[in-house]
């Protein structure tokens, strides 16, 4: 972490869960019997993460329950929140639901002043203004009204996902004044592993077990897949922890453009891996736009 800033943390953080998303969804869609058994193997990777971390980084002695308590409320909002959104995997394409999801930044920027005392200057706030917008309209269709996509139905969960991440942003960044990154990971993956497992733990999701397409490779794709999001979550809590939590849920929410990017490579591979649909060129057109607007509010909260 010595040659990294908390703004190079918070994008590779995103490039990783990126493509962690990207992975998941073809597992939701493509290979598992229901969203309940896809959770079952990262809930139990979670837990050996988290808790092999927790006995190699105990908690700092003398820590209070208030920011214990606060970790805890992030975790819960975040596994919740995530959870939300794999939900909205299973019939919706990746690339339009994670731009609602990451409009969180927002929220997280207008509560981080009076809350935590963060000040931003003009440039700053219209860097996030710019990239939140890129992340919005890089899920809008050519033709489709933008109030008609937020108002549908399938955008209710995603936008329930945002306030829930926004949450835990804010509170995981006060409990960050108390406890390490480590600590903070580790009651992450232990709150994960617990929402997952009693959303997906049921009699009928163990005998779903046995209708797993392909089982030998999807559950070895899924572990090596899942075995990547400590890296992320250890990144993102370290950004969080050591930059302001506004701006670095910000650069995190340029999760699209690199989704966009592996969904890109993979359509040229098979049209069948994702549920992503064809792109056309006003399609591609649009999303390099949105693209161009992220990268530039980004680049301008490392200029600033």
């Amino acid at each position: 972490m010595m040659l990294l800033n908390w703004a190079n943390a918070a994008i590779l953080s995103a490039a990783i869960l990126a493509g962690v998303n990207t992975v998941d969804s073809h597992l939701i869609t493509k290979r598992m019997p229901s969203l309940r058994v896809f959770l079952i193997l990262p809930a139990l990777i979670a837990a050996i993460y988290g808790s092999i971390i927790l006995c190699l980084f105990p908690f700092p002695q003398g820590v209070d329950l208030v920011p214990l308590s606060l970790a805890i409320t992030s975790a819960l909002l975040r596994s919740a929140g995530i959870a939300l959104f794999l939900f909205m995997m299973q019939t919706e394409e990746v690339s339009r639901i994670m731009p609602v999801v990451n409009t969180n930044p927002v929220l997280v920027a207008i509560l981080a002043v009076p809350l935590l005392g963060e000040t931003l200057i003009h440039m700053e706030w219209t860097a996030i203004f710019v990239t939140v917008a890129g992340a919005v309209l890089i899920s809008v269709k050519p033709g489709v009204r933008l109030v008609k996509t937020w108002l549908g139905k399938p955008l209710i969960f995603p936008l329930i996902a945002s306030l829930f991440l926004a949450g835990s942003n804010l509170t995981s960044k006060y409990a960050l004044e108390y406890i390490s990154y480590w600590n903070m990971y580790a009651i992450g993956a232990l709150g994960m592993a617990f929402v997952f497992l009693v959303i997906s733990v049921r009699p009928a999701t163990l005998r779903h077990l046995r209708n797993i397409d392909q089982p030998k490779s999807t559950l070895s794709i899924q572990v090596c897949n899942e075995s990547l999001v400590p890296v992320a979550g250890i990144f993102l809590y370290w950004a969080i922890q050591n930059g302001p939590v506004s701006l670095v849920s910000t650069i995190a929410g340029a999760q699209p453009v690199f989704v966009f990017l592996y969904a890109l490579i993979i359509s040229r591979i098979s049209s069948t891996l994702l549920l992503e649909q064809g792109m056309g060129k006003g399609t591609i057109a649009l999303r390099i736009i949105s693209i161009a607007m992220i990268v530039g509010g980004i680049t301008t909260i490392h200029l600033a």
